[in-house]
């Protein structure tokens, strides 16, 4: 073997191995992945919200897991996915979503977030637990290119829902 089949045998596998990466995760991506997330993903699609979150961010996504949807009153999420409450599905979405990255550590220092949609969430640290709004932080620092992500225990509901009642799913 020459010099040159050698330099080309050398080549050849770290060629191969940066063809082979994985480009890097979006928030959505990273959720899917994740598997306890199907339903907030489901509703991100529904609501057309995709593409921002998809997007450059950075985000913060304090994400539901799907048990958290069982704790909402009966038939609520049914409801809110269907197309004529698509303004209250994206509300809801947005209230989950801050336009800044955040990690567990760092909520120490704050007792709030303000949100996609412009609300305020609170945000409590106690003992190491972080409970964001009604939601208690399960499965933290879950990382996207662009968000870190946190799977909340509860579905925060934000102010301008609380004072309404839940859409009927007789329509």
């Amino acid at each position: 073997m020459n010099f040159t089949q050698s330099l080309l045998c050398t080549l050849v596998p770290i060629s191969g191995d940066t063809m082979t990466q994985e480009p890097p995760k979006n928030l959505l991506e990273v959720a899917a992945e994740q598997g306890s997330f199907a339903l907030f993903c489901d509703a991100v699609r529904q609501s057309g919200l995709q593409e921002t979150l998809e997007g450059k961010g950075p985000f913060t996504a304090f994400i539901p897991i799907d048990s958290a949807f069982e704790k909402l009153p009966k038939g609520y999420f049914d409801a809110l996915v269907l197309p004529e409450n698509k303004k209250q599905l994206i509300d809801l979405i947005s209230y989950h979503i801050v336009p800044k990255r955040k990690t567990v550590a760092e909520f120490e220092r704050w007792d709030s977030l303000k949100t996609l949609d412009g609300n305020t969430l609170s945000v409590q640290s106690v003992n190491k637990q972080v409970i964001v709004g009604v939601g208690k932080v399960v499965l933290p620092d879950l990382y996207a290119v662009n968000a870190a992500i946190h799977g909340i225990d509860r579905v925060n509901i934000p102010p301008s829902a609380q004072r309404l009642a839940p859409p009927s799913v007789a329509g």
